[in-house]
């Protein structure tokens, strides 16, 4: 994914092991924001933090 990209994730559970992973491996290069929680659908925008240069 592109810097500046995204894509909405949905699930049906709390993605938050996924989250965690991409903390792990990439910190600071990805966002992650929920915009719905439960407590049937969970939809998560996951996007590339763009580079500041």
């Amino acid at each position: 994914m592109a810097p500046g990209e995204a894509f909405v994730l949905v699930n049906s559970h709390d993605p938050r092991p996924l989250r965690r992973e991409f903390e792990a491996i990439h910190a600071g290069a990805f966002s992650c924001d929920y915009l719905q929680a439960g407590p049937e659908e969970w939809r998560v925008r996951i996007g590339r933090v763009a580079d500041d240069a």
